[in-house]
């Protein structure tokens, strides 16, 4: 309703428009990417935090996972090495990770509303390892606990270590 009365253009992810791209990562050499992603002039990640029972959690990087067509079963395999691979082949402008709320346990699709704290919180970064890190601290985790965000890092993506970081806390 909302891209109807703004006028924007909605497009569903389907395999017409999905194109074989190198990825040239340690795991995923090539694969299927939505075309829209490839051809935007800006390009923001907007994920929503929450717990998954394979990866412990997703944020930025591993929300790249919708970005891509082929077999989910094979995306799943090494998940951690996966997400890094897709985290260095796209590269947004900004990721913008709401925490609001988020969920906490029995992700990505299960749980119920018990398994959702309010954190009232937005984490905006161009640097994604920095994003997911702050974001591994919402879910009470220390960065370099979560397997993805601990290669992004070592793989040259970003970093969790905020001391590094020019930060800035906004409250509204």
């Amino acid at each position: 309703m909302v891209a109807k009365e703004t006028g924007a253009d909605l497009v569903f992810p389907r395999s017409t428009l999905m194109r074989d791209m190198k990825i040239g990562g340690s795991r995923l050499d090539s694969w299927a990417v939505f075309t829209p992603v490839l051809e935007a002039d800006v390009l923001i990640n907007l994920p929503i935090a929450k717990h998954h029972s394979l990866s412990t959690l997703t944020l930025g990087m591993k929300n790249w996972i919708g970005a891509v067509g082929g077999s989910r079963w094979s995306l799943h395999q090494d998940i951690h090495q996966t997400i890094v691979d897709l985290a260095q082949f796209f590269k947004p402008t900004v990721t913008l990770i709401d925490a609001v709320r988020i969920m906490t346990a029995n992700g990505p699709s299960g749980g119920s509303t018990a398994d959702v704290e309010t954190k009232n919180t937005l984490i905006l970064s161009n640097d994604p390892v920095a994003a997911d890190g702050v974001g591994a601290m919402l879910f009470g985790r220390k960065p370099e606990e979560i397997g993805f965000i601990r290669l992004a890092q070592k793989q040259g993506l970003g970093t969790y270590d905020l001391a590094k970081l020019d930060q800035k806390k906004v409250s509204v």
